[in-house]
Order: C-alpha cells, then structure tokens, then sequence
C-alpha cells in the first residue's frame, strides 16, 4: 500500500511541475506579446514626438509625450528583465 501511495505522491508531483512549467510559458508568451505592443506604443509617440518638434516646438503636449516615452520605456525594461528570470526556469 505504500508503494501505491509513494507512486501516486510521485505522479501527483510530476503532475505540479508541469502544470507550473506550462504557467511559465504561458506567462512569457504574454510578456512578448505585450512587448510589442509597447514597441508598438512607443513607436506612435516617437512619430507624435518628431511632429511636434517640426511644427510646434514649445507645445505643452511635448512634455507630455516625453513622460510616457519615459514610462513606455521602463515598463520596456522592466518586461525584459522579467522574461530573463523566467527564461531561467527552464535553465
């Protein structure tokens, strides 16, 4: 009886693991995906950035852009780094 009980402790364990390695996956799959959607963002206020810098230099909306550039770029770095330590699970 104990080697059914140790054996299905064992399956049950394996079982865990896999469950915790797909999470994984799935969470780095996400964290790509929202990458490219801040590349995608921080592209927009590039473009909106160099258009206000043409046509109206002392806008109050350059500030405004230069902020979320700002935070567009740390959530950047913050997404990769993130991705680095769960890309170590797999290690």
């Amino acid at each position: 009886m104990d080697n059914i009980s140790d054996y299905l402790a064992s399956i049950q364990q394996e079982v865990v693991a896999e469950e915790k390695t797909v999470k994984v996956a799935r969470l780095i799959i996400l964290l790509i995906k929202i990458e490219k959607e801040l590349n995608t963002v921080k592209t927009t206020l590039i473009k909106l950035q160099n258009h206000q810098q043409k046509f109206k230099q002392d806008s109050p909306l350059a500030g405004q852009i230069h902020q979320k550039l700002y935070t567009v770029n740390d959530l950047l770095e913050k997404i990769r780094k993130a991705r680095l330590n769960l890309n170590f699970y797999f290690i």
